[in-house]
């Protein structure tokens, strides 16, 4: 399952120091940076707003590890756009690009292609790869440091990618592509953790903000393996869980080697017994009293997303 695409993506991340660090930083500098009118944000600023004040929060699936989040007061944060390969390096992972939606805040977990394509949207604030606490309004955005799945290389075989290019992908000396930031979202109440591509056991230091989470939106069948996601469910104890980083039909190529979540949702519901909500659209509204007693639910979007 995650051996499938995890190796693939060493691959990429370290052709792409080779080849493609130059083409990427002036697509970046030759794109014309839009300007926007920030009265709505002198607003928010001025009336300040309570993350931790109950009401109904919106999460719409874009597809991949990205989720368009609202909160009751309207602000909206978007996780992890994804992008193909801008090298030219690696074959096309999706189908489309993502669509230019606008948003107050854009948020990435690390620097990989599927998750840092925060010139996309058009944010008025991207925080890419925050670490730290950010308060506006009702959202309050914690960035938890910590390290990507990786896998060591074995030094019996030296023909792996990452000896290839002398670059050392696991911790404590992994290459900065390497790191990965867990963002913890509080808003109506609620407080949504995006793992991103972390590794299965971060650093205990990020036990205590990562207990009892409310929602927990993990990837299934590709970066972490069954076993893995169950650990960090029962360790984390969330009342909700919501898979991403899939297998989608209509968005995702066969060359991604991403599997389908339908298998790991299956086994939740006939074996572990959860409480499992399959969704017939791309967009879910939740609130503290929705998951009041809850454990370990599964919102699962299947095949559906946001196109636009």
């Amino acid at each position: 399952m995650r051996l499938k695409t995890f190796a693939p993506i060493v691959l990429f991340f370290l052709l792409a120091l080779t080849f493609g660090t130059r083409a990427q930083k002036s697509e970046t500098s030759a794109a014309p940076s839009p300007a926007w009118n920030d009265n709505s944000l002198i607003t928010v600023q001025k009336d300040g707003g309570d993350p931790t004040r109950s009401g109904d929060v919106k999460i719409e699936f874009y597809g991949h590890d990205a989720f368009k989040i609202t909160s009751p007061a309207r602000l909206t944060v978007l996780t992890d756009p994804w992008r193909n390969d801008p090298t030219g390096v690696y074959p096309k992972w999706f189908l489309n690009e993502f669509p230019a939606l606008r948003v107050d805040i854009v948020l990435s977990t690390h620097a990989h292609f599927d998750h840092d394509a925060v010139e996309r949207p058009n944010g008025l604030m991207v925080l890419e790869r925050l670490v730290g606490q950010f308060k506006l309004g009702d959202i309050e955005v914690t960035g938890l440091a910590d390290k990507h799945q990786c896998q060591a290389t074995p030094p019996d075989k030296p023909d792996r990618a990452s000896a290839d290019f002398h670059a050392e992908t696991c911790p404590p000396s992994n290459v900065i592509g390497f790191d990965n930031a867990i963002q913890l979202i509080e808003t109506g109440g609620l407080r949504i953790a995006i793992w991103g591509d972390n590794r299965g056991v971060p650093n205990p230091s990020l036990d205590y903000y990562l207990k009892n989470v409310d929602v927990l939106i993990l990837p299934i069948e590709t970066v972490l393996t069954r076993a893995e996601v169950d650990a960090i469910v029962q360790k984390y104890d969330p009342k909700a869980v919501i898979p991403a980083h899939y297998f989608l039909n209509g968005l995702t190529t066969d060359f991604s080697g991403l599997e389908s979540a339908d298998g790991w949702v299956n086994d939740q519901e006939k074996v572990h017994h959860a409480d499992v909500r399959r969704l017939d659209r791309a967009d879910l509204t939740l609130n503290a009293a929705e998951l009041k007693g809850s454990h370990h639910r599964v919102y699962y979007f299947g095949n559906h997303f946001e196109k636009k």
